[in-house]
């Protein structure tokens, strides 16, 4: 099953990189969505794979569309000239972001800690556990992070709407 459902993340998020049409693109990372929503029920949390699937397949999606049909409606300038050595260069620091990220990956204490006493089965997750946590623990992120989706979305009816 984890094959499957990362192998369906992994579709979605290349169908959504390499696709020149942003509707189909935003389909993709719905599908992507949907992958990342089957991991969560896979590590026995299905508290995230459903808020996964209602806030970010449902509400964030719709957004993401519906702000790319607002302005899609203005015609982007090609772009004049190709810059190879730009293109080989981000190659490079993303190979090397990759590398930095595997190696922190693999000495970290939890990579220690399964190599010693083997994998266990996590503990499922409830929405009392997540509630606790979100709003006594993380407030002010949470607060925080509702004040920029507010921006965002302020910001992106004021480029689309220029005479309010």
């Amino acid at each position: 099953m984890f094959i499957t459902f990362a192998l369906i993340t992994l579709l979605g998020a290349l169908g959504m990189l390499l696709q020149k049409n942003v509707v189909v693109a935003g389909l993709c990372m719905v599908a992507a969505f949907f992958g990342v929503a089957g991991l969560f029920v896979l590590l026995a949390n299905p508290v995230a794979a459903a808020l996964q699937i209602i806030v970010y397949t449902g509400a964030i999606m719709v957004l993401v569309l519906f702000v790319i049909m607002m302005l899609s409606s203005h015609q982007e300038e090609e772009a004049a000239v190709s810059h190879p050595v730009q293109r080989w260069l981000s190659v490079a620091l993303l190979a090397v972001l990759a590398f930095g990220a595997v190696k922190l990956v693999l000495a970290s204490p939890g990579v220690k800690a399964l190599a010693v006493k083997g994998a266990e089965m996590p503990q499922a997750m409830t929405l009392q556990t997540v509630g606790t946590n979100l709003f006594a623990d993380h407030l002010l992120g949470f607060e925080v992070a509702g004040l920029v989706l507010l921006a965002a979305m302020i910001g992106a009816v004021a480029l689309t709407k220029r005479n309010l």
